[in-house]
């Protein structure tokens, strides 16, 4: 579904889930190399650029965790941060 249609003079009711964001979870998956702690994200969409950012964080050290659909528990305790130089990152 791509848009709501709403026409006046009647009272709306109902639920709905909204997706999550692609926009906003990149920047809030990012969010969780600020600490050591495990930091634990919902909502989060299954899509290719999420998921290449979440591999790429594996790929720096952090633990990665999802343990259900759409959640993904993040701990950022043990960065590698040579991880990027260029031959390591080249041989990946």
């Amino acid at each position: 579904m791509n848009a709501f249609e709403i026409h006046g003079g009647h009272a709306l009711k109902g639920e709905i889930t909204p997706q999550g964001a692609k926009n906003e979870a990149l920047q809030v998956l990012c969010a969780a190399l600020l600490t050591d702690e495990r930091v634990t994200f919902t909502n989060v969409p299954d899509i290719i650029d999420v998921n290449t950012l979440i591999e790429l964080l594996a790929d720096m050290g952090v633990k990665v965790e999802r343990p259900a659909a759409n959640k993904v528990v993040l701990q950022a305790d043990n960065i590698d941060p040579d991880c990027f130089t260029p031959h390591a990152f080249r041989t990946k």
